[in-house]
């Protein structure tokens, strides 16, 4: 599969804009769609310096991509933070997604091609995601880009 090497060097850089997008670029190729995805803010600090807004956030942000039946999907939790200026308190979510570093990265994973120890996923989170199981396969970082180079 392409774009495993893309994956690769998106986590070592710690880019959530670049990991996203190279997430998305799998999740294309395995002709998984975008469910709506779901932000937990975790903290969120801002403070007044000289006229702008210094922003402090961590964060956790939910990504579920499955195919339109549902027989088969990817969840990915992907936690983090950092640091940005503002002209608001309350800067727009894309301003924060491109400023943050990827502090930890989930998968899970639901239908016959994903293999892995299984999990049990709360309620809020099957919820919120439309996820169709709360029982999921939890794939560590290795065996998730072991199983996408055997596509």
């Amino acid at each position: 599969m392409q774009g495993v090497t893309e994956f690769k060097e998106a986590l070592e850089s710690k880019s959530l804009t670049a990991l996203t997008t190279a997430l998305r670029d799998i999740a294309d190729q395995l002709a998984y769609q975008l469910k709506p995805p779901y932000t937990e803010i975790l903290d969120f600090r801002a403070r007044e310096q000289s006229g702008r807004f210094s922003v402090h956030f961590r964060a956790k942000l939910y990504l579920h991509y499955s195919l339109a039946s549902q027989v088969g999907g990817l969840l990915f939790i992907i936690q983090f933070g950092g640091d940005a200026l503002s002209d608001t308190p309350t800067p727009p979510s894309d301003e924060l997604f491109y400023a943050g570093m990827v502090e930890s990265f989930r998968v899970h994973a639901y239908g016959s091609k994903w293999i892995g120890p299984t999990i049990t996923v709360s309620q809020e989170v099957a919820k919120n995601l439309e996820v169709p199981s709360k029982v999921l396969a939890d794939i560590d970082v290795d065996r998730f880009v072991q199983q996408l180079q055997r596509m």
